[in-house]
């Protein structure tokens, strides 16, 4: 087919087309996905199996090598790493017994963008700080677009039970015994349930600890048989597990740190603003002393750098106007800078459809892609006002000046492209990242090369008076 004539034969589809092109992008701008960076996957699971008692060799043999060979017989596995520990294997088969079950790990990868750091001064406890942080947890999970909140650094609260080897010898307790009586004391069992005529019955067997004085009235057997309370031989006492697993500070205060992952592909800035609403009617209800801060604002940052963009891309096109005016003519500067515009609106549409999010590797890519987008209605507008120089007549000038070196333009454009090929391509999963910028390139490049087919020989086709020169 032959563009530049169809262009010229039928205006109102190409003016519809573009009318499509524009709206589009608009539409896809407010629409998209934004990130600060690309969705990447690490393609790695841990696997963790406890075997309480083993030593390392034992749980190589029984544990780890059973799980690794089972692994190695999957299709598309690159590479197996274990080690083995006293009681920990880390790397379904069938356990030996005593092994708990397999537990596969595999969201290390999520990504906490949105990070926050609720900070308390002296007058408060761990408990209190930990209660407050599962708070704004519980109601940031309700916020569309959420995937995922962390808590760090919370401490947990235990209750210590102190004994003196002394005095047990005394009581002739050992320290098993005292383990094992809490432990089943404090477990939580089916006690089974009864029929009676229609109604079925369930019994509950309430004889867990409720209160530090529960535990302290425990009573233990000792070997000689005699019966002993817990408080009369111990001290029992809440606190802290020690040593801390993780701790954190804010400006010198004790913290938990508060991470929101975003789903992927929803707009962060969207949903960071919603984010911020609920915590800011909720921090009015904090008492004093308490502070939440922000420390890493992902929504903020995209919404930052899509504003970057709209000005990058308003400064490109007042260049591009401005140079072509001074080159060629107000009449091509303005032709070449409209075209700029519909290859990033056109752009904008395809990547809804294809899945694409803006980040800052696709943004990127249309940072490179401006400087490429009107080498090709720069060409055909050129040969154009060269062929009527020379007396041809607009018609012609403007169909051969597009037709001419079209596939020549084709050419160009599709080295342009596969230049950056490799970027697609590449296996590793840090390359991920950067895929977006080829396909925002190769969107963009190809629909450039399109419109200088049928844009300017349209445009270029229309004199002063909006009358055709057929």
């Amino acid at each position: 087919m032959n563009l530049p004539e169809y262009s010229l034969r039928s205006a109102k589809v190409i003016w519809f087309f573009l009318a499509v092109l524009l709206a589009g992008g608009a539409l896809g701008f407010a629409t998209l996905g934004k990130k600060e960076d690309a969705v990447f996957v690490i393609k790695s699971a841990s696997l963790v199996c406890s075997y309480p008692g083993a030593t390392p060799q034992q749980v190589e043999e029984l544990v780890t090598e059973p799980i690794e060979r089972e692994v190695q017989s999957m299709r598309r596995v690159h590479k197996i790493t274990s080690e083995s520990y006293y009681g920990l294997s880390k790397i379904q088969v069938e356990l030996p017994a005593g092994a708990s079950a397999v537990t596969v790990a595999d969201d290390f990868g999520d990504v906490y963008g949105i990070y926050y750091g609720l900070s308390v001064d002296g007058g408060f406890t761990w408990s209190e700080l930990r209660d407050w942080a599962q708070r704004l947890k519980t109601a940031l999970v309700t916020v569309d677009g959420v995937q995922k909140v962390a808590l760090y650094g919370e401490q947990t609260p235990v209750v210590n039970v102190y004994v003196s080897m002394a005095t047990l010898a005394n009581f002739a307790i050992r320290p098993e015994t005292i383990v094992a009586t809490i432990g089943q004391q404090n477990s939580i069992v089916d006690s089974g349930e009864k029929q009676a005529g229609k109604l079925q019955i369930q019994i509950l067997e309430d004889g867990t600890y409720k209160t530090l004085d529960d535990l302290s009235d425990q009573l233990l057997i000792s070997s000689s048989g005699k019966q002993y309370r817990l408080g009369d031989i111990a001290r029992v006492e809440r606190g802290y597990a020690e040593p801390p697993q993780t701790m954190m500070r804010v400006d010198g205060r004790r913290a938990v740190g508060i991470g929101v992952s975003t789903e992927e592909g929803v707009d962060v800035v969207k949903t960071g603003a919603e984010i911020e609403s609920l915590l800011a009617s909720l921090t009015r209800q904090m008492p004093l002393g308490m502070e939440l801060t922000v420390l890493y604002p992902e929504n903020r940052i995209a919404r930052e750098a899509n504003s970057t963009f709209i000005l990058n891309l308003a400064e490109s096109v007042a260049i591009v106007i401005l140079i072509i005016m001074l080159v060629m003519g107000f009449r091509a500067g303005v032709l070449i800078g409209s075209s700029l515009l519909f290859s990033i609106g056109g752009t904008l549409l395809l990547m809804q459809f294809l899945g694409e999010g803006l980040n800052r590797t696709s943004l990127a890519g249309f940072i490179i892609a401006m400087g490429m987008l009107v080498d090709n209605a720069i060409v055909v507008t050129d040969n154009a006002q060269q062929a009527m120089l020379r007396g041809v007549a607009r018609r012609t000038a403007v169909v051969e000046g597009a037709n001419a070196p079209r596939w020549s333009l084709l050419g160009a454009t599709l080295i342009a492209i596969f230049s950056f090929l490799p970027l697609y391509l590449a296996p590793s999963s840090v390359a991920e990242i950067v895929k977006p910028l080829f396909v925002v390139l190769a969107l963009s490049l190809l629909l450039s090369w399109v419109l200088s087919l049928m844009q300017m020989p349209q445009s270029g086709g229309v004199c002063e008076g909006a009358v055709c020169l057929r």
